[in-house]
């Protein structure tokens, strides 16, 4: 299995997939492995066709996740056994849920209970430019361009670099937070024994649970909805479909125009998402 592995790992690199797909399929054909206890190369196609019958009634994985593992184990089986395999895999429908969307009000009461400077920085910049958390952890100092108030996202989802509008409003709040902090190399940074990385997504979540606890906000409310709000907000403002799609990094318009389904009217630009909170309605007394 370990020469397996390598050359999983050896094809997987050669394609310049991401860390996070790479465990997602590790994990997939590790746990493929753990249920039919045999090495990968002797399961059969009826042996695959059971171990996801497993997963969806068994285990109750939901239909993406199901996708995932499809997706680990035939990458294993293409590019590492040279093999095709042909299973009956039945998934379950996917729901078709509107999700509910943090209002205005909601993240200026989010920012408003942030614990210090950091987190609101933090929460500011993932809802103002519409940010996946992973891209949010892994902003440099450098990325920040205020002369053309853009921000450079680099190799966000699909390994792609963009560009992303920033708000005057955000570019004030960001320079108060660079004065208080002084960040070097990665904007918002960890240390641990004396080397810096990346702050961990998992601290972003952790704040931002804590900033909806303490408003009161029952709602869904994670980095992802950041990023909900801020594409239903700037189409609620007026920018253009395909603007918004450069915006958040989506390789498809389908992808953006799901969006329509919660706000169908269209403008011709975009606005300041934070100024439009309320002038200082979010910002905590100075003490």
């Amino acid at each position: 299995m370990s020469s397996l592995l390598q050359q999983f790992h050896d094809e997987i690199s050669l394609r310049g997939y991401s860390a996070r797909t790479r465990n997602a399929y590790l994990y997939a054909i590790t746990q493929l492995q753990h249920y039919a206890n045999q090495p990968l190369d002797n399961i059969t196609d009826e042996q695959l066709t059971a171990y996801f019958r497993y997963l969806n009634l068994e285990r109750h994985h939901s239909r993406a996740t199901l996708k995932l593992q499809l997706n680990g184990i035939h990458f294993f089986y293409e590019h590492v056994l040279k093999r095709d395999f042909t299973i009956q895999l039945s998934l379950p429908k996917r729901p078709h849920k509107l999700p509910q969307l943090l209002s205005c009000q909601d993240i200026a009461a989010l920012l408003y209970h942030c614990q210090n400077l950091k987190q609101r920085a933090m929460l500011a910049l993932c809802y103002g430019c519409g940010l996946r958390v992973s891209e949010l952890t892994h902003i440099k100092v450098a990325d920040i361009d205020g002369q053309r108030q853009l921000l450079k996202v680099c190799q966000g989802k699909g390994a792609c670099d963009r560009w992303v509008i920033l708000s005057p409003t955000l570019l004030i709040l960001l320079r108060q937070y660079w004065q208080a902090y002084h960040p070097v190399e990665w904007l918002f940074a960890s240390t641990y024994h004396d080397v810096v990385y990346p702050l961990h997504e998992s601290t972003f979540r952790k704040a931002l649970a804590k900033a909806a606890r303490l408003a009161s906000i029952t709602k869904p409310c994670s980095p992802h909805s950041l990023r909900h709000a801020y594409a239903t907000h700037q189409l609620q403002a007026g920018m253009p479909l395909h603007q918004l799609q450069a915006q958040l990094g989506h390789h498809s318009i389908k992808s953006t125009e799901r969006y329509l389904h919660w706000s169908p009217e269209l403008g011709h630009q975009g606005c300041d998402l934070l100024a439009s909170l309320g002038g200082n309605a979010w910002q905590p007394p100075t003490i």
